[in-house]
Formats: structure tokens, sequence, C-alpha cells
């Protein structure tokens, strides 16, 4: 990567093909995926981002791209596997906003992202400012874990700051909990920011409170910490304090879709631009309250 190709942030996982269904049933054709959204809204808050990924030469790879492009993120690391499919999930909402999904990832294109040779994208990233994966990230590429982790930390260990959100799924990891746990312990301990959600944490630690989620999270490695606890607010663990900040404003909700990879986006937004922690806090409420009172994971322009 050349110096006037230089990232503030790469986003690295997996985008799909979506079909998501309307309470009343209707269906609607898009992409997404937990860091591809997140990549859209910090370019949209003027980042220079990247997404990386490998997708399939296929009409849903091609809508990834396209959207990708006109949304000025650049797609540079941005494979296409020739014949390899994207992967595809379809989702459905019911009145209260909640969601349920199905998917069809089994051999989609992402999972190759990490396997020898084509490991070697990773050359570079050092001239970006921080890496932003997730636990739907490691699931896509869980195969090849091993590459995964031991680039994350040549790149960190070259001076490069790494951001995750856990973001886990029970029924992406079904069987060995403890397995899971020491996968999710590894990229903890990798990341210098962890933005888990609190009710995900509580499924695979079993923390009793969000608070309780901090202190055992304050043990692990990463020096700033947000907990998002859906309307109780969030909680910030940095320089050995705790700060609660809570929503600004209750919203009606439409569709939770992509409400924390909106918050994760200006929340880190606000950190690369100097921001104090809480008025990032404060930026990323405001936007999940944007996003959750509309229909889909990207907002219009």
């Amino acid at each position: 990567m050349t110096q006037a190709e230089r990232l503030d942030i790469l986003c690295l996982g997996e985008a799909m093909g979506e079909i998501a269904f309307s309470p009343a049933g209707v269906p609607q054709v898009a992409v997404g995926g937990d860091t591809f959204n997140t990549a859209i809204y910090l370019a949209r808050a003027g980042l220079r981002v990247g997404f990386a990924s490998a997708v399939g030469e296929d009409p849903f790879g091609d809508l990834i791209q396209r959207s990708l492009r006109e949304n000025d993120v650049s797609d540079r690391l941005l494979r296409r596997v020739p014949g390899a499919v994207t992967g595809l999930y379809a989702i459905s909402n019911d009145a209260s906003g909640e969601r349920s999904f199905s998917y069809w990832r089994e051999t989609s294109a992402a999972r190759q992202c990490f396997a020898a040779p084509s490991q070697m994208w990773m050359e570079g990233l050092g001239e970006t400012s921080l890496l932003y994966f997730s636990g739907i990230s490691l699931f896509a590429f869980q195969a090849d874990l091993d590459r995964l982790f031991a680039s994350l930390s040549a790149l960190r260990a070259a001076g490069l700051k790494i951001a995750f959100d856990g973001n886990f799924r029970p029924r992406l990891w079904p069987g060995d909990k403890a397995r899971t746990q020491e996968i999710f312990r590894t990229a903890i301990a990798l990341s210098d920011i962890y933005l888990p959600t609190y009710e995900d944490e509580a499924l695979l630690w079993g923390d009793r409170s969000a608070a309780n989620c901090c202190a055992r999270l304050s043990e692990m490695g990463p020096k700033t910490i947000i907990v998002k606890d859906g309307a109780n607010g969030c909680l910030i663990w940095a320089q050995d304090q705790l700060i609660t900040v809570p929503v600004p404003a209750q919203v009606s909700v439409v569709d939770t879709t992509a409400a924390g990879d909106s918050f994760n986006a200006a929340f880190l937004a606000g950190l690369q631009q100097g921001q104090p922690a809480t008025e990032a806090a404060l930026a990323g409420h405001r936007l999940a309250g944007q996003v959750i009172g509309y229909r889909g994971a990207i907002l219009p322009v």
C-alpha cells in the first residue's frame, strides 16, 4: 500500500448478499455484514476507509464492490475469487424490530481470505492507523485463525492499533464453548480497543451485569473497553476509570440491524478525530438511534 493510499481505518470481515423481509413479508435485496456496515458509516464520517475481504465473481460480489465505491470505501483489498460464491443471508423483523436470520455461507469466498497464499494481501497494512474486525470475522476465517492471529500480532508489533467487536452469535459457534472462549480470548488480547455488546458477552462468559463484564475484560488486555448495553447506554473503561454514557434520547425501534455496527463507526471516528471517549460514545448513540429508526442496515444518503 503506497503512502498516497494510506487509510485511517481498515475494516476486515465478511460481506454478504442480503434478502430482508419486512414484518409483512415484503422482500428487499441488498448487501451487508457487520464490518462492511461499519466501513460505510466510517467513510460517511469523513475518514479514509478500506474494506478487506473476499467475494465471489457473482452478482452479489458485484453489488458489494459497487456499494463500497459508491460510499467512498477503498476496495483495493477486496479479492474477487474465481469459481467461489458470495455468502447470502435472509433477515426478517418482527413488529418490535427484533431480527431473525437464515444463512447460506458454508462455501463463502470470504473463507479463503487467509488461505495460503492469499494471506499475502496483509502485507503493507502498517501504513494504516487502525484495523477493525469482529467475532463474525473470526467465524468467517476460522479455518485459518492461526494465520489471522499471526498477521494481527505482527501488524500490532509494527504499530498498528486494533479494534475488535466480539459480536458473538451462539448459532455460529455450537459445541465446544471452551474452545470458542479461547478464540475470543486471543482476539481480545490482541486488541487495543474492544467494543462488545453486554448481551453477547453474557451469553459467552456468563457476566451478571455490564459492570461485571467491564471488570472481567479489564484483565484481558485492551486499554479501552466500551460495553454497549442497548437502551441503558454504554460503559467505558479507560485509564482505570469506569464511565457510564446514557443514551441521549429514546427512539422508536423499527429495525435493530446495524445498531452496534453504526455505534462502533461513530465511536471510532470520534476517537480518530480527537474526541474524548465520552463524546465519541454520545456520537455512537446518536447514529445508532437514527439507524434503528430505519428499516435496513444502511441509512439512505
